[in-house]
């Protein structure tokens, strides 16, 4: 028992000298360095990334996904739940004034030469009552900048949903358009098998091609009209995708475009700019000073309390005596309330809040390292998916020219089946893989651009 009184004279003596929250936690976070570790040449300063891609008809995406994602219109609902909740926890501070009027009926039986007769009358009175707790120690003002705090992470959380759906928009994008390319390269390469085909139907009836290549051109040919079949499964999955984040009913008619150029390197800042930045780590750092708040709050509670209340009312025989100011009566009375003993519960009640502020500064302090491996690593993917793109065009370049020779050959009979088909295939893969290249450079751009907290419209808007 003596531990415990000795943790309440701690906590009441260090309310006085309590910094913020703020404060006490800088010293626990990772620190952020003045640069990032992966070397990027900054090109230009932007405002807003999505004008960037020189794509029309992203914007045009991107603001009917905001306008109209059911996510992000949820996260609005939350936002005004936590903006009404902000407003209303200042009430407290401030007196409660109620009124009341009643009218009572009052009976009693005389007695009389006729017998006992119940006679009534009435009274009419006027009441009014106010109550206010003096806010000596701060801690409903505490209560109520916790709730302002969380006011301030439920914006910073719809900002980053915002954000988040901008960029899932335009990744489903870029995605729903390379479906589409990788649709078309295959419905080429079936005119190509179809081809091949008939070229060694042609040899077979000639006698110079064997029922073997026959059959293997055959093969290749119903090999290919199944990966067209799903190429077209995947275009229609991925434009059932888009459509549901932008808010359409998933019919598929959505139209797609191609792929744009990648805009020029933007200006990435440094870890230490970009980061704080972010709304998701903005809105951690409110949480984590409302739950601050809410310690202080809860610490005050161990001393005493100054209430106020007073009641004023009159009563008459009728309205007009009732509202008589001579016949006003009332009382004041001023208390001061101590608790002495709850089991414990206030002890509780504070260890409980320190421990979950806690808790959510070592959250907090992961978020941030989270936050800067995101960044880090598009950034850093920015050079790698370059060179794999010139690589792979490169590849591409080679495996086509190889074909052509290959085709040439085979009609003159220098080359075989297997030599052809094998030519084919690689021309195709690489093709495939350079289409996927461009996507996954335009993607990681989009990363990029949401893990250094570039806005998407501009600051303007």
């Amino acid at each position: 028992m003596k531990k415990k009184y000795l943790y309440l004279i701690i906590l009441i003596a260090g309310l006085s000298g309590c910094s913020t929250t703020k404060e006490k936690y800088e010293n626990n976070l990772p620190s952020l360095p003045s640069d990032w570790s992966t070397s990027y040449d900054s090109l230009k300063k932007i405002d807003g990334w999505a004008k960037t891609f020189n794509d029309k008809e992203l914007i045009s995406l991107i603001n009917e996904a905001i306008e109209n994602n059911r996510n992000l219109r949820a996260a609005s609902g939350r936002l005004r739940a936590a903006r009404a909740v902000s407003r209303g926890s200042i009430a407290p501070l401030f007196p409660t004034l109620s009124t009341s009027v009643s009218k009572n009926q009052i009976s009693n039986a005389v007695s009389n030469n006729n017998g006992t007769e119940r006679v009534y009358s009435y009274k009419d009175s006027l009441g009014v009552q106010l109550n206010w707790e003096v806010d000596i120690w701060g801690r409903l003002s505490m209560q109520s900048r916790s709730s302002f705090k969380q006011s301030e992470a439920a914006e910073a959380d719809f900002e980053f949903a915002r954000l988040s759906i901008a960029g899932l928009t335009a990744q489903s994008w870029y995605l729903f358009s390379e479906a589409k390319l990788q649709k078309d390269l295959a419905e080429r390469n079936l005119k190509t098998r179809t081809s091949t085909l008939k070229r060694v139907e042609n040899r077979y009836k000639k006698g110079i091609a064997q029922s073997r290549d026959l059959r293997l051109a055959r093969s290749q040919v119903e090999s290919t009209r199944a990966d067209l079949i799903n190429k077209q499964q995947l275009l229609f999955e991925t434009a059932r995708t888009l459509e549901v984040i932008i808010g359409r009913y998933p019919s598929a008619k959505i139209i797609p475009g191609g792929l744009p150029d990648l805009p020029p390197n933007p200006e990435v800042g440094s870890p230490s700019e970009r980061l704080p930045l972010r709304p998701d780590i903005r809105s951690l750092e409110a949480q984590l000073e409302a739950s601050g708040f809410e310690l202080k709050s809860t610490r005050s509670a161990f001393l005493p309390r100054l209430s106020v209340n007073a009641q004023w009312s009159t009563i008459g025989d009728n309205w007009s005596d009732a509202l008589e100011p001579k016949k006003l009566a009332g009382n004041l009375i001023g208390s001061l309330t101590q608790s002495i003993f709850q089991g414990g519960k206030r002890i509780a009640n504070a260890q409980i809040k320190k421990a979950q502020m806690e808790a959510m500064l070592e959250n907090y302090a992961q978020s941030l390292l989270e936050a800067a491996q995101e960044a880090e690593n598009a950034i850093a993917a920015e050079s790698a998916l370059t060179r794999r793109e010139i690589a792979i065009n490169k590849a591409f370049k080679e495996s086509k020219a190889a074909e052509e020779l290959t085709l040439e050959q085979y009609n003159r009979g220098l080359s075989t089946i297997f030599e052809l088909l094998d030519s084919q295939s690689r021309r195709l893969n690489a093709e495939s893989l350079l289409i996927n290249a461009k996507r996954l450079r335009l993607t990681n751009r989009i990363k990029m651009y949401m893990a250094i907290a570039t806005p998407v419209f501009g600051e303007s808007q």
